[in-house]
C-alpha cells in the first residue's frame, strides 16, 4: 500500500473511531518523545534543541522510523531553548542533562485573587508573564526587544519543524487531523493552581479563602473558552485538555472546587461543535461517577486507573485510550510486555470506542527497550482489526448529552477589534480597507495563540 492510500485508511479508521463507528480496525499510536527520537538518532539531546535544522529534523525522524508503527504523525519539535533565552524563562528551564522541566513557581501571590478576579487575561499579561518571563520586566523598550526576539525565533524555528513534519507525514502516509481544528484549552482549577499559584499554595487558599478561589475559577471560564476557540471544525479534531490536580484533592474539595468549572468547560466547548481530548494524569478512577456527566464521545487518555471499571462505565460513551505502562518496556521482558497489550486490548477494544496508546510518552532514550517497544505496537497491530466494521458503537446521541451552560463574553482592553483599531488609523482609501483588515486579524490571531505558551 503506498503513502497516500495508507494516509486514507488511517483517516477512515479515525473518522469512524470518532464518529460512533466501529472502524476497520482501531487506530494505533505512537509513544516516543521527540526527546527519545533524538537520542535514539545517536544525536545530543541538549545541543540538537539548539541547533536543530529542517533536514537535520527530517534525520532524526527518519532513524526513528525503525521502530515507530503508529497511524498518527508522532511529535517532531519541541520547545526552542533560543526563544526561552529570550525571555529568561523560569517556567521552562533547561537541566544540565538537556531536559527541559518546569519547576513549581508561585508567579500569583495569596492578596492578588480581587485583581485576577476582575480580568484573568489582563492579570495574566501584566503580572504573570513578566513574573514568568523577567526578560518582560526591564522596562518598556528593553521589553519590547525580548519580545520580538523570542517571537522571531519561535516562529522560525516552529517553520522548520512544521515543513519536517509534513515531510515525514506525506511520505509515510502518516494520519493528522485538519490543521486549525485543534487547541489547546485550560481546566480553570488546574490553570489557576500550576500557573498562578503553585501546587502547595493552591491547597493553602482552599482553606484558608475558599470564596476567593471559586470566584477566580468562574472568572477563569470566558479566558478557557477563549483559549480554546478554533477555526475549523471537524470530528477529525480535538481540544486537548490537560489535567493535573484533581487526584491530588479529596472528594470533597474535587467537588467543590475542580468539577463545577471543569465540567462546564468541556459542556460548552461540546456545545460549540469540538470535543474534548481530556487527558487524566494520576489515577481517576474514584471520579468515574463524575466522567460519566460528560458528552458522549469525549476523548479520554488515561494515565493510571482500573481499565475494566472505565470500561464498564463509560465504554459506550466515550472514546478510552491510555493505561498502557510504558515503564514495562523498559523492565518487562518482551513476552510480559505482550501480554499487557493483549490484557488491555481484550478489555477495552470490544465494541469499538477505543484506541491503543501508552500511559506516556517515553522521554529518554532509557525510558524503553526498542525491541520490546516494537514488538508490542507490531502485535498491537496484527490484532487491531475488528470482524463487525460499521456497525454502530453506541445507541447514545451526542446532542443528547450536553448539558446548557452559559458564561460571560470574554473581554480584555488587550484584545482590540479591527474596527476600533483603525479609528485613529482610518484607510486612505476604501479599497484597502479588506486587505488591513486581513492583516490585522492574521497576526492578532498568531500572536494570541503564542501567548499562552509565553508562560
Amino acid at each position: 500500500m503506498d503513502a497516500k492510500q495508507l494516509a486514507k485508511e488511517r483517516e477512515q479508521i479515525y473518522l469512524d473511531l470518532f464518529t460512533n463507528k466501529i472502524p476497520k480496525r482501531f487506530p494505533v499510536e505512537d509513544g516516543l518523545s521527540w526527546n527519545y527520537l533524538i537520542e535514539y538518532a545517536g544525536e545530543d539531546l541538549m545541543l540538537t534543541q539548539f541547533t536543530c535544522t529542517k533536514e537535520k529534523a527530517i534525520e532524526i525522524a527518519e532513524k526513528g522510523m525503525e521502530i515507530l508503527r503508529g497511524d498518527r504523525m508522532f511529535p517532531l519539535g519541541g520547545l526552542n531553548p533560543i526563544s526561552l533565552m529570550f525571555q529568561k524563562s523560569r517556567q521552562s528551564v533547561m537541566s544540565s542533562s538537556g531536559m527541559i522541566q518546569h519547576p513549581e513557581v508561585e508567579y500569583m501571590y495569596e492578596d492578588e485573587y480581587d485583581d485576577f478576579i476582575k480580568n484573568p487575561y489582563d492579570f495574566v499579561l501584566e503580572r504573570i508573564i513578566p513574573r514568568c518571563n523577567p526578560a518582560y520586566a526591564q522596562g518598556e523598550v528593553l521589553r519590547s526587544f525580548a519580545f520580538a526576539r523570542y517571537l522571531l525565533s519561535a516562529y522560525e524555528k516552529a517553520k522548520e519543524y512544521a515543513a519536517s513534519r509534513e515531510y515525514i507525514r506525506e511520505k509515510y502516509g502518516l494520519h493528522a487531523p485538519p490543521p486549525g481544528s485543534g487547541a489547546h484549552q485550560y481546566v480553570p482549577f488546574d490553570f489557576l493552581a500550576d500557573h498562578c499559584r503553585g501546587f502547595s499554595k493552591i491547597h493553602i487558599d482552599i482553606k484558608r479563602q475558599p470564596e476567593k478561589v471559586l470566584e477566580a475559577l468562574e472568572a477563569l471560564v470566558p479566558f478557557c473558552m477563549w483559549t480554546g476557540e478554533n477555526k475549523v471544525q471537524s470530528p477529525l479534531g480535538s481540544n486537548l485538555l490537560p489535567t493535573h490536580m484533581g487526584p491530588y484533592l479529596n472528594m470533597r474539595d474535587f467537588e467543590k472546587f475542580y468539577w463545577p468549572t471543569f465540567e462546564k468547560v468541556v459542556h460548552l466547548t461540546a456545545a460549540r461543535g469540538q470535543t474534548m481530548l481530556i487527558f487524566l494524569e494520576n489515577d481517576w478512577t474514584r471520579f468515574l461517577d463524575y466522567l460519566q456527566e460528560l458528552p458522549a464521545g469525549t476523548r479520554l487518555f488515561m494515565e493510571y486507573g482500573d481499565p475494566k471499571k472505565f470500561k464498564e462505565k463509560l465504554g459506550k460513551k466515550m472514546v478510552l485510550a491510555g493505561f498502557y505502562p510504558i515503564t514495562l518496556l523498559r523492565t518487562g521482558t518482551k513476552q510480559q510486555c505482550i501480554d499487557k497489550a493483549k490484557e488491555l486490548i481484550d478489555i477495552l477494544a470490544p465494541g469499538g470506542n477505543y484506541y491503543f496508546c501508552f500511559d506516556k510518552t517515553a522521554l529518554r532514550l532509557s525510558d524503553v527497550n526498542p525491541e520490546n517497544y516494537v514488538a508490542v505496537m507490531e502485535y498491537v497491530l496484527e490484532n487491531s482489526y475488528y470482524d463487525n466494521a460499521g456497525e454502530p458503537a453506541s445507541s447514545i446521541k451526542r446532542e443528547d448529552t450536553i448539558k446548557n451552560y452559559t458564561y460571560p463574553e470574554f473581554k480584555s482592553k488587550y484584545v482590540i477589534d479591527f474596527d476600533e483599531y483603525i479609528k485613529d488609523y482610518p484607510p486612505v482609501d476604501p479599497r484597502i480597507e479588506p486587505f488591513m483588515r486581513e492583516g490585522y486579524l492574521k497576526y492578532s490571531d498568531m500572536l494570541f495563540l503564542r501567548i499562552p505558551h509565553a508562560m
